[in-house]
């Protein structure tokens, strides 16, 4: 069991979140295109069973997984190295507002007010790690702030996993390490909720779940297709958002 009081944390929104699993996603703030991809459609995949899915709010993979769960019509909580009262960075204040009214959190150990400062985010990684059932990390350097996650949820006697990438990216050495290590290597959100069933939480239908993403929406490609002149001038995420699917199959298309 978790020594973390949940009752004790500030909040905005719906807060305990309805009863399920947590999974924690998190990684780089500077994630590869192939990071942001994984991020967002393991939460989107997770979120369509019912896992809540926990991240700290941050940029990079942090923001792709809630807005992967939020895609998904799931819930997410985001834990904050802030007060409720201040969304860090900025620039994510949309997205919090978007956490709060699909039916998730925002929640933090300090009070209202209390400004970004550095050595609260290690103590909101800890957090994040005691909420949660299952602690993945999706791309991460060393000394990554992703890996103390990792760490405080070893600390806690809970489940580690994480994403393989490539050997020629600095953004892999850290969850490489962590599977070498012991961490069980995810490639599907399969991997995850089958850690969930050892971890002693149940899913009404976890076999439903589908290794990758599949809309199934007639001319998808064709969509694609017709926006690659504006390729150039957006990312990955943003012709996903665009054509209103998720990043990882857009990567896959093109």
């Amino acid at each position: 069991m978790s020594p973390l009081d949940v009752s004790a944390l500030n909040a905005r929104g719906r807060w305990p979140p309805p009863a399920g699993p947590r999974v924690a996603i998190v990684g780089s703030r500077r994630p590869s295109p192939y990071g942001e991809a994984v991020a967002e459609q393991l939460a989107a995949d997770l979120a369509r069973v019912g896992v809540v899915v926990v991240s700290g709010l941050a940029l990079g993979c942090d923001a792709a997984a809630h807005r992967g769960a939020l895609l998904a019509g799931g819930v997410t909580v985001a834990v904050m190295g802030t007060g409720v009262d201040i969304v860090y960075p900025a620039s994510h204040l949309r997205l919090a507002e978007e956490i709060v009214a699909g039916g998730g959190a925002l929640v933090s150990q300090f009070p209202n007010g209390s400004e970004p400062r550095r050595q609260n985010f290690p103590a909101r990684n800890f957090t994040m790690a005691a909420l949660s059932d299952v602690v993945v990390v999706v791309e991460a350097a060393q000394g990554s702030g992703a890996l103390i996650t990792a760490e405080a949820a070893l600390d806690l006697h809970k489940e580690v996993m994480a994403v393989p990438g490539s050997i020629f990216s600095p953004l892999s050495v850290g969850t490489h390490n962590l599977i070498r290590d012991g961490a069980a290597l995810v490639q599907n959100a399969r991997d995850v909720l089958a850690a969930l069933g050892a971890a002693g939480e149940v899913l009404d239908d976890p076999l439903g779940t589908p290794t990758r993403l599949g809309f199934g929406l007639k001319g998808e490609r064709d969509g694609i297709l017709l926006h690659l002149s504006d390729v150039l001038s957006m990312s990955a995420a943003e012709l996903a958002r665009k054509l209103q699917l998720p990043v990882a199959e857009v990567l896959g298309r093109l």
